[in-house]
């Protein structure tokens, strides 16, 4: 038998994404560097990127920079080819523009549905010639664009969506298949979300039943950003992840999938993702604060940090006080929260009496400065913003 098919499984890498004011372009360019690596060490001969690519629509120029250099690098230095689909956080026209700029016979960009269903279906040879391995590209889509897909199902009865996308996903087979991949970025089956994504709904479907894919042997699925497994039987149904954590509470370990695949079927492994920049949250004291921080081991980019500071009285200039020196040993420092502890009822009485002096101006300053140790006030746009909001809340007729 000879050598496998080699794909790599990727997904939501959210260029141009930022954590409070923190960009993490520095940690996606070296991800995608390492990407580029895994490919050439394993011989990898497709790349599978299930949506996601930007964090918005209109992605800043830089994370446009930084994905078109790795297109770049990939067709100069490999001979892989690559798979995009568009996730509900890109733009399907911006990531289908460049398709006729670049080498269509290596890159394949499918940023939204096509008039033509059958488009979405792909032949990738196996290595010995004898057989392929069918590929199919779903996309991120409203339930709305289906509607060129539609064929005999009248789109006036309620449901039509969901059953256009099962009629779709039971495509049969070529003879010829040693097997099926799906590649889409949706909700399916019972997933466990990171909560750093956006809901997603099909009509009145919240999640795409893996009964619908049974004819797949493996589905490289993408919008989740905690790498799981949702079926082991075939079909092999992965969320890959995304490659860094977006936010403190995502500390499952980041990887890509890689799929081996010949005349028998597949194999697949997770290969382990190098963490650029560690996400710290921490449960700190005013006696604990400054160890704890010393304790933080170095890494390739500085750790960013949030701190839960647990006072039983407010302490002047202490926030100051850790925010140089987090600053003084490069550590990104982006969230202090003092959190107060109240000793009885007479004291929990008299801090609610505190508050209820205080303006609503007075509160969202206090509130803004604490989150953003780094700032000396609030920015001015943002204050002209809130008291518009108050006035006009003011202004308004009391509710029936």
């Amino acid at each position: 038998m000879g050598a496998p098919l080699k794909l790599l499984h990727t997904s939501d890498w959210h260029l141009g994404k930022k954590l409070f004011k923190l960009e993490r372009l520095p940690e996606q360019e070296r991800f995608l560097a390492e990407i580029l690596e895994i490919i050439k060490r394993e011989g990898v001969h497709h790349l599978l990127v299930a949506g996601d690519i930007f964090d918005v629509p209109q992605p800043p120029h830089r994370a446009l920079r930084v994905f078109y250099d790795f297109i770049s690098t990939l067709t100069a230095t490999t001979t892989c080819e690559m798979w995009v689909i568009g996730g509900n956080h890109d733009s399907g026209t911006l990531l289908d523009a460049p398709a006729g700029l670049i080498d269509e016979k290596r890159i394949h960009l499918f940023g939204a549905l096509r008039p033509d269903a059958s488009t979405h279906w792909v032949k990738l040879p196996l290595p010995s010639g004898k057989s392929h391995v069918d590929l199919c590209l779903l996309p991120y889509f409203r339930h709305h664009e289906l509607a060129p897909w539609k064929g005999d199902i009248d789109v006036t009865q309620p449901g039509w969506p969901e059953e256009l996308v099962r009629r779709f996903l039971a495509t049969p087979p070529a003879a010829t298949s040693a097997g099926r991949i799906l590649m889409a970025h949706h909700l399916f089956g019972m997933f466990e979300a990171a909560g750093s994504e956006q809901a997603l709904a099909l009509s009145g479907l919240e999640s795409i039943p893996l009964d619908w894919l049974a004819s797949f042997d493996y589905a490289a699925l993408g919008h989740i950003h905690k790498p799981q497994t949702l079926r082991k039987q075939k079909p092999f149904v992965r969320y890959c992840g995304s490659p860094i954590a977006m936010r403190f509470s995502e500390t499952a370990p980041k990887g890509v999938e890689l799929l081996s695949w010949d005349e028998s079927g597949f194999t697949n492994k997770t290969l382990p993702l190098t963490t650029w920049r560690p996400l710290m949250s921490l449960n700190l004291t005013q006696d604990n604060w400054k160890k704890s921080v010393e304790d933080i081991s170095p890494s390739e980019l500085p750790a960013a940090i949030e701190i839960y500071l647990k006072l039983k009285a407010p302490v002047p200039g202490l926030v100051e006080e850790i925010r140089l020196e987090c600053e003084r040993r490069g550590l990104e420092l982006l969230s202090v929260m003092p959190q107060f502890e109240i000793e009885d009822k007479k004291d929990a009485k008299e801090n609610w009496t505190t508050l209820l002096k205080l303006t609503p101006e007075e509160l969202f300053n206090s509130f803004y400065l604490s989150k953003f140790p780094e700032e000396t006030e609030v920015p001015t746009d943002l204050a002209h913003d809130m008291r518009a909001l108050w006035e006009e809340a003011r202004r308004a007729p009391p509710s029936a």
